[in-house]
């Protein structure tokens, strides 16, 4: 049950996770992430066979990723947006080298909807920063993950001039992707001891990183690259900082070994040479050993002949706020409940407890029926977790809470969505999800928003909205706790059950109802399907009565909203049955002389494998004579 009088007295501690630091010039604020360490949970960079994947990647020295799709320059001339073209980048790289989509995303959008005053009021999901502050990689993240962006450039183009604008110019954008999961790389700063060996530690100095742990890390941001697109990273730049730099070159080479200069630029890193000559470097700052990363500016190309440079891997921040956008979505929710559009700031823990639970109350139209798909999680380490929901009244207790079926029981370090196994509808006016953070080999943390930095002073918070709690059972108001506007970083993603269609016995996937047995009358049919919306069954445009046969290529059509199309297992030619044409149809498939459509493909696969073969042709021979059903 849900209590606010401490019957349980919880040491919480608050571990703040981002320090925001400005330079006298500044492209960019500088992101230190305090708390973050190599975690030691299965999902480690540390398992076996991460380890296992780092080796083979030692094999690869060298890596372009323009070799494998195309990167725009971008120029932010003047301007302090470094951050956005910088994310952004990391973003658009992703959706290219994933799915082949090519996309040029506003920054301009990114700033001002991330910024807090306008000519005509306040941007009350703003950050607590100016568009000349610059920004950083979480604040876009937040944007991202928050349902405001990203927008096509088009939309709202580039323009170097930083003045403040009226708030209808941010609105009425269309949002073209869900950031659905990224990661946040374990901060790795260089400083050198009296006998100038290189000791690496994490930003709040509480944490020493071994050469081991360091490459492990290292070959983890080279595999991101390879696999998921660019990362963003941590350096400086300015006139001042000309000594670090050799301009000779295509490709400039930089290496800052002193980390008393705080970084005040964005970039993204686009490949590496492990090679990559000492001598290349400016002789007054060289670095022991070879190897760089190579970074894309945003600079254009007058500074850089290709808009390029390499930067030492001994550099001093290269490797800090390192964080890079893993799953990408098409925007498939109507509703996003969340309490931290700003962002993940910092956590709270139960010092030495490896379990904690979190929560978050919301409250939704009453009159409208929804089926929650999904949740999101921003974290600062790799935990286990489980998922609970009340999806009636909002009430945190263990006899409401039910748990629910997910597809994945962990999160990385950043944030992870969740998806259920099978959707809940939602069908009060509030409902309660709950998460158990579960880090058997140190402390959980659950991450938060909350006013700990500049940046997120603008973080509020209202009683009744995120809870925690030591057993599940005994619940405690974060807002009563002395922390101050802080909720807790779970978002959850419905769609309006009016629309769509679930099923307990048919597969229902985009806009197809599949897995449908032959024979299936249209009462029996719409017996085993569920939605609030008003449902039409049809036939070449003429609607089925009630004991008519359901064929494939039968349209179900929800309202005026949405139209699935249906596919009855083994039926091809769209006659409701297994017939000896569908048999000869499918033997003429198999052997390359008839094709077959993409809705035919999935009524010839009988046994639910994802491919058509011969084994199919079996059992549809075997279902044509009655031998199986």
């Amino acid at each position: 049950m849900r209590k606010n009088n401490k019957t349980i007295k919880l040491k919480i501690i608050i571990c703040f996770i981002i320090c925001i630091a400005f330079a006298p010039y500044t492209f960019a604020s500088s992101e230190i992430i305090e708390t973050q360490y190599i975690p030691q949970t299965k999902n480690t960079l540390l398992t076996k066979d991460s380890v296992l994947t780092q080796k083979r990647l030692l094999a690869n020295t060298q890596f372009d990723l323009r070799d494998k799709i195309d990167i725009e320059i971008k120029n932010q001339s003047s301007s302090s947006a470094c951050w956005a073209f910088a994310t952004n980048t990391v973003l658009e790289t992703n959706l290219q080298l994933r799915s082949n989509e090519k996309y040029d995303f506003s920054e301009r959008h990114l700033v001002y909807s991330t910024s807090k005053t306008f000519t005509d009021g306040i941007n009350s999901l703003g950050h607590n920063k100016e568009v000349k502050d610059g920004g950083n990689e979480l604040i876009a993240m937040a944007y991202y993950t928050s349902g405001r962006g990203p927008v096509l450039e088009e939309d709202m183009p580039f323009d170097v001039k930083e003045e403040p604008i009226s708030l209808s110019e941010i609105e009425n954008k269309t949002v073209q992707k869900k950031v659905s999961d990224y990661i946040i790389f374990p901060d790795i700063l260089k400083e050198k001891d009296e006998s100038s060996n290189i000791i690496y530690t994490n930003n709040a100095k509480d944490k020493e990183y071994t050469e081991v742990e360091v490459n492990l890390v290292r070959n983890s941001i080279k595999e991101h690259i390879m696999n998921y697109g660019a990362v963003v990273t941590m350096t400086v730049s300015g006139s001042g900082y000309s000594d670090y730099f050799n301009y000779e070159l295509d490709y400039p080479a930089f290496y800052l070994d002193n980390p008393n200069y705080v970084p005040n630029h964005q970039v993204v890193i686009i490949g590496w040479d492990d090679n990559y000559p000492v001598e290349n470097f400016n002789e007054k700052h060289r670095p022991s050993k070879p190897g760089a990363y190579l970074v894309l500016n945003s600079y254009g190309t007058d500074n850089y002949k290709y808009g390029c440079y390499y930067i030492s891997y001994e550099d001093c921040y290269v490797e800090c706020g390192a964080v890079g956008v893993i799953n990408v979505e098409n925007i498939d929710y109507t509703n996003i409940y969340q309490y931290d559009p700003l962002g993940l700031s910092s956590n709270v823990c139960i010092e030495n407890e490896n379990t904690l639970y979190g929560a978050n109350v919301f409250t939704k139209d009453a009159t409208s029926s929804e089926l929650l798909n999904e949740i999101s999680i921003a974290s600062t380490v790799e935990q286990n977790i489980e998922v609970y929901v009340n999806p009636t009244d909002g009430e945190l207790s263990k006899e409401k809470l039910q748990k629910v079926e997910i597809e994945q029981d962990s999160i990385r370090n950043g944030y992870t969505t969740i998806k259920f196994k099978t959707p809940i509808e939602l069908t009060g006016e509030k409902f309660a999800v709950a998460v158990k953070y579960i880090n058997n080999n140190s402390t959980a943390y659950i991450g938060i928003e909350r006013p700990s930095t500049a940046f997120w002073l603008t973080a509020r918070s209202n009683l009744g909205e995120s809870f925690y709690s030591e057993d599940g059972n005994t619940w405690l108001d974060l807002k009563e706790e002395n922390i101050d506007n802080a909720n807790i970083c779970i978002k959850a993603f419905s769609k309006l059950l009016g629309y769509n269609i679930i099923s307990d016995s048919y597969k229902v996937e985009e806009e197809l109802i599949y897995r449908v047995s032959p024979n299936t009358q249209l009462n029996i049919f719409k017996n085993n399907i569920q939605t609030s919306g008003n449902i039409k069954i049809l036939k070449n445009n003429i609607e089925l009565q009630e004991s008519d046969i359901i064929t494939t290529s039968t349209t179900v059509q929800v309202d005026d909203y949405k139209t699935y199309k249906v596919v009855v297992c083994g039926d091809i030619t769209g006659t409701g049955k297994t017939t000896p044409t569908d048999v000869s149809k499918l033997k003429l498939y198999l052997v390359g002389t008839q094709q077959l459509d993409s809705i035919e493909q999935i009524a010839a696969d009988m046994n639910y494998s994802g491919d058509v073969t011969l084994t199919d042709l079996s059992q549809m021979k075997s279902a044509l004579v009655g031998l199986i059903n």
